[in-house]
C-alpha cells in the first residue's frame, strides 16, 4: 500500500509542478498585457492633457487677438460718424480678418440700443434691439471698461453655426466722447462653436477623439452631437455624478470614467484644460472611447497569448518526458530506502514523543490537552501557576472547566473532538469565535473573567486538533494567554486614534480656513495700485505684490537693492539703514523705464508688527510730480504776466507823450542833418518801445479763444500773406505739402493766424537770403498735425528749454514774446506744440490741435 502511495506522490507531484509552471506563465503573460495596457493608457492621457492644454492657449491667444483689434474702432467711428461708407470699410475689415471666430461686429448708442454691425445679414436681425445684460452695462457703461464674458439672451447665429441658447461671448469697448462720458460702445460677437472648431481640425490628432467645450457651472456649450449640448455634464455619467467638481480640485488634467453618451454606456478617457473668458473660466474637454485606445495593445498581446500557449505546450510535452524516466528510476531507489526508514521511524516516534511533552511541558504559555473522550493527558507547569490547579488534579478527568466556570460547560478542544464547531455561538457568542489564520483547523477566542486566580482577566484561547497517522482527530490542544494588558492598550490606542481623528479634522478645517483667509488677503494686496515688497531683516524679499512677469523673473530671494538704479543704490541703502535704526520717513526716487520714460516713485518703508521684517510701499507719482510742476509753471508764469501788465500800464502813457513830444519838437524846429536822424532814431524806439508794451499785454491777459470750424490751410495761406513782404525781401522758397481730406476744425482764426505769423517771422528772420521754408499738413488719429521747418541758424541745444520763456531772445531787437504768444495760443487751443533744432541745421515746429 504504501509502495503504490510513494508511485502516486511521485507521478502527481510531477505534473502538479508542471501545472504550477503552466499557471506562472500564464500569469507572467497577463501581468505583461496589464502592464504595457496601463503604460500606454497612462502615456495617451498625459498626451490628451497636453493637446487639451494647448487648445485651451490658442483659444485665449484667439480672444486677446480679438480684444487687441478692437481697441482701435471706439476711436475711429465716432470719427466716422457721418460717413457711412467709412464706418462699414472699417468693420467690415475687422469682421473679416477675425470671420473665423467673430459672428458679428455691432455698434451700440448710449442707450445700450444696436444702431449698426456688420454683417449685414446677421446684425441686422438686431437693429433698434436693446440688450438687456447687466454686466456687459455696468462694466461698459458704468465702469467705462473694457468688457469679455457672457452675453445671456444675446444669439446672433447663422444656419451653420447654431450655439446653445443664451451661450454667446462678447467682447465690448465702450465709446467716450470729448468729455470722457459714455456714448456708446462696439462689441464683437464670438461663437464658442467656431472657437473650438477651428483648434479642433488643426490639433486633432486621432480620428476617436472628441472636443466639448463647458461652461464654468457644467453646462456642455459644444458637442458633436447637437442633442447634446445645454445638458450638464452630470446627465451623461451613471447616477448624475458631479464630474465637474473634478476638473476644478485634482492636480492632473485627465482621467477614466463612464459616460453615458448616445444611449449606452461607455468607459472613456478625458483630458480637460480651463479657459479664462474675462472673470469666468470655461473648460476644454477631450473625450476618447477606452476601447478604441487599447486596440493597438490587444492585438500584441493576442501574439503574446499564443507564444504562452506554445510556451505550455513544450512544457507539457517536457513534463510528460520526465516523469516517464524518473518513475522507473524512483521506483527502486524507494524500494531501498523504504526498508532503512522503517527502522528508523520507531526510534524516532519515541524520540519526537518526549520531546514534544518535554517542550509543552516547559512552555510558558498554559496547555493543556484532551484525548477523544474529553480526559486531560497533559497540563503543563505553566497552567498551573495560572490557575492554582496542578497536573496531579487534572491527568485523566474531565476538570479542566473549574478554574474558570462554576458549572462544566465545553470548551473549543471539545468542540474539535466532536467535530461540533457550528454550535459556538451557543457558548461563546455570536462572533466572538473565528478560524485561525495560522494554523489550520484551529479556532481561537477572547474571554473575559471577572475573578480569575483573584484578578480580571481577559484570556485568548486557541484551540487545534492532533491527527494520527490515517487523518483522523485523536486529541485536540488548547492554550490560553492572559491579554488582559494587550485589551486594555488596544482600548486606549482606539479611544487615542479617535481624538487624533477629531484633531485632525479640526487641523484641516483651520487650514482651510487660513488658507481662504491667504489668499483672500493676497488678492487685496494685487489690487492694490501700489506695489508692496515685504522683506526680512537683511532686506531679501519674500513676497511682492502685483507680479505681473512670470519665468524666469522671480524676486523672492533677492536684495531689493538688485531692482534700484545703480546711481540710486547708495541712497536706497542709506534709507534702509535708517528704516532697520527705526526711521521710517517716506523717500523719491527716480527710474528711467526700458522705453526711455522717466518714473519718480515714492518708497515708504514701515515695520512688520511682532516681527524683525518689514514692509516697502513703492507708489508711482510720476502724474503727480508733472502735476507740481506745471502747477509751478503756471504760478511763476502767472506772478510774471500780472509783473508785466503792471509794468506795461505805468510804461505805455510816458512812452505816449515822448512820441507826442517829439512830433511837435521835430514839427517847430524843424531839425536837419544829424539831428533829424536822432530824432528819427528816437520815434523808432519809441514805438519799438510801444510794441513790447503790446505784446506784453496780449501775455499778460490773453482773451479767450471764439472757435468756429474753419480751413487750417486758408489760414496758413492768409498767415504766409501777412508776412509776404519778408519772404520777398529774402526771396525765401515757401513749400507746401497738404494731405488729402484734411477737413476743417474747431480753431480761433485770428488767435491761430497770429501764432502762425510769428513762427513764419522767427523762421525768416533766421533764414539767410534764398534760404527755404517748408510747411506740411496731415491726419494723425483725431487730431491735425502742422509742421513747419526752415533752413537756417537752428537753435543751441543749451538753449531749447527756453524758447517759450518771456523775453528770452537772442535777436537785438526782439521783445522775446513771440514764441510765449504761440505757446499760450496753443495750449489754449488745447494743442501741443514741440520744437526740434540743431544749430547751423535748422529748426522744425510741429504743432497738433484736436479736430473734436
Amino acid at each position: 500500500m504504501k509502495k503504490k502511495i510513494s508511485r502516486i506522490y511521485l507521478r502527481y507531484s510531477l505534473w502538479f509542478t508542471s501545472l504550477i509552471v503552466i499557471v506562472l506563465i500564464i500569469l507572467l503573460a497577463l501581468t505583461v498585457y496589464y502592464v504595457r495596457e496601463r503604460a500606454i493608457i497612462d502615456l495617451f492621457s498625459s498626451q490628451q492633457a497636453s493637446l487639451a492644454y494647448q487648445s485651451a492657449s490658442r483659444i485665449e491667444e484667439s480672444i486677446a487677438g480679438c480684444e487687441k483689434g478692437l481697441s482701435m474702432l471706439p476711436k475711429l467711428l465716432p470719427a466716422f460718424a457721418a460717413d457711412e461708407a467709412k464706418k462699414r470699410e472699417e468693420m467690415k475689415a475687422l469682421s473679416d480678418e477675425l470671420k473665423d471666430i467673430v459672428l458679428a461686429v455691432v455698434e451700440i448708442d448710449k442707450d445700450d440700443v444696436v444702431v449698426y454691425g456688420y454683417p449685414e445679414n446677421l446684425s441686422s436681425k438686431l437693429y433698434g434691439k436693446k440688450i438687456e445684460d447687466a454686466s456687459l452695462y455696468h462694466v461698459l457703461k458704468k465702469m467705462n471698461q473694457r468688457f469679455t464674458g457672457e452675453i445671456s439672451g444675446f444669439n446672433v447665429n447663422d444656419s451653420k453655426n447654431q450655439a446653445s441658447p443664451g451661450k454667446t461671448i462678447g467682447i465690448g469697448l465702450p465709446i467716450l466722447s470729448s468729455d470722457h462720458t459714455y456714448d456708446g460702445a462696439v462689441l464683437a460677437v464670438l461663437s464658442p462653436q467656431l472657437l473650438i472648431k477651428r483648434f479642433m481640425s488643426r490639433e486633432q490628432t486621432h480620428d476617436m477623439n472628441t472636443y466639448w467645450l463647458l461652461d464654468e457651472s457644467g453646462i456642455i456649450v459644444f458637442h458633436p452631437d447637437q442633442r447634446n449640448i445645454g445638458k450638464n455634464i452630470a446627465q451623461l455619467t451613471p447616477g448624475g455624478n458631479t464630474l465637474f467638481r473634478m476638473f476644478s480640485y485634482t492636480s492632473q488634467h485627465y482621467n477614466e470614467i463612464i459616460l453615458n453618451d448616445k444611449g449606452e454606456e461607455e468607459k472613456c478617457i478625458i483630458a480637460y484644460a480651463p479657459i479664462r473668458i474675462g472673470i469666468t473660466q470655461w473648460w476644454v474637454v477631450l473625450v476618447t472611447p477606452y476601447d478604441e485606445v487599447l486596440k493597438p495593445i490587444r492585438s500584441a498581446s493576442l501574439n503574446i497569448i499564443w507564444g504562452a500557449i506554445g510556451l505550455i505546450a513544450v512544457v507539457v510535452i517536457t513534463a510528460i518526458s520526465i516523469a516517464r524516466s524518473d518513475v522507473k528510476r524512483l521506483r527502486l531507489h524507494e524500494e531501498l530506502k523504504r526498508l532503512q526508514e522503517r527502522e528508523e521511524w520507531q526510534g524516532k516516534l519515541l524520540r519526537e514523543k518526549m520531546t514534544i511533552e518535554g517542550i509543552v511541558e516547559g512552555s510558558p504559555v498554559p496547555t493543556f490537552v484532551l484525548n477523544k473522550s474529553h480526559r486531560v493527558i497533559l497540563w503543563n507547569r505553566a497552567c498551573t501557576d495560572l490557575t492554582g490547579y496542578s497536573s496531579e488534579e487534572m491527568i485523566n478527568t474531565d476538570n479542566y472547566y473549574k478554574p474558570f466556570y462554576k458549572e462544566k460547560r465545553p470548551f473549543l478542544a471539545d468542540f474539535i473532538i466532536d467535530h461540533n464547531v457550528d454550535t459556538f455561538e451557543t457558548y461563546y457568542g455570536e462572533g466572538k469565535v473565528r478560524r485561525s489564520e495560522s494554523i489550520e483547523g484551529a479556532y481561537e477566542a477572547v474571554k473575559y473573567f471577572k475573578n480569575l486566580s483573584g484578578k480580571e482577566r481577559h484570556l485568548h484561547f486557541l484551540a487545534a486538533p492532533i491527527f494520527d497517522e490515517k487523518g483522523d482527530i485523536v486529541a485536540a490542544i488548547e492554550t490560553f494567554l492572559d491579554v488582559s494588558k494587550e485589551v486594555e492598550l488596544t482600548k486606549n490606542l482606539q479611544e487615542y486614534a479617535e481624538t487624533l481623528q477629531n484633531e485632525l479634522e479640526e487641523n484641516i478645517r483651520l487650514r482651510r480656513e487660513v488658507e481662504e483667509l491667504f489668499s483672500y488677503l493676497k488678492s487685496i494686496l494685487n489690487s492694490l495700485p501700489d506695489k508692496i515688497y515685504e522683506l526680512n531683516k537683511d532686506g531679501i524679499i519674500n513676497y511682492v505684490s502685483r507680479q505681473i512677469r512670470r519665468g524666469t523673473y522671480d524676486p523672492k530671494g533677492k536684495h531689493f537693492t538688485e531692482y534700484v538704479a545703480p546711481e540710486h543704490r547708495d541712497y536706497a541703502i542709506s534709507k534702509w539703514e535708517d528704516a532697520k535704526k527705526g526711521i521710517f520717513k517716506p523717500y523719491e526716487l527716480e527710474m528711467v523705464s526700458n522705453k526711455g520714460l522717466k518714473k519718480h516713485l515714492l518708497m515708504t518703508p514701515s515695520p512688520v508688527k511682532g516681527t524683525d521684517r518689514f514692509v516697502l510701499v513703492e507708489r508711482d507719482i510720476t502724474e503727480l510730480k508733472e502735476l507740481e510742476k506745471k502747477y509751478y509753471e503756471s504760478q511763476k508764469l502767472a506772478a510774471i504776466g500780472q509783473l508785466s501788465a503792471g509794468i506795461a500800464h505805468e510804461v505805455r502813457n510816458p512812452l505816449s507823450s515822448i512820441k507826442m513830444s517829439l512830433q511837435i519838437l521835430e514839427k517847430r524846429m524843424q531839425p536837419e542833418g544829424n539831428d533829424l536822424k536822432r530824432f528819427k532814431i528816437a520815434q523808432r524806439e519809441v514805438e519799438h518801445l510801444e510794441k513790447l508794451v503790446s505784446d506784453v499785454l496780449i501775455y499778460a491777459k490773453p482773451s479767450d479763444p471764439h472757435k468756429e470750424h474753419s480751413d487750417m490751410k486758408s489760414i496758413i495761406e492768409g498767415s504766409l500773406a501777412m508776412v509776404e513782404k519778408s519772404v520777398k525781401d529774402k526771396d525765401i522758397d515757401i513749400q507746401k505739402r497738404y494731405a488729402e481730406g484734411i477737413g476743417v476744425i474747431p480753431v480761433d482764426p485770428q488767435m491761430m493766424t497770429q501764432a502762425l505769423i510769428n513762427i513764419f517771422q522767427n523762421a525768416i528772420d533766421a533764414m539767410e537770403p534764398g534760404g527755404r521754408l517748408m510747411i506740411s499738413l496731415r491726419n494723425e488719429d483725431d487730431t491735425l498735425v502742422i509742421e513747419i521747418e526752415d533752413n537756417g541758424c537752428g537753435i543751441d541745444e543749451e538753449d531749447l528749454p527756453y524758447v517759450y520763456n518771456p523775453f528770452f531772445t537772442k535777436k537785438n531787437y526782439g521783445t522775446g514774446l513771440g514764441l510765449t504768444q504761440v505757446k499760450k495760443i496753443i495750449d489754449q487751443h488745447d494743442g501741443e506744440i514741440e520744437v526740434k533744432s540743431k544749430k547751423g541745421e535748422g529748426t522744425r515746429f510741429i504743432i497738433t490741435l484736436p479736430k473734436r
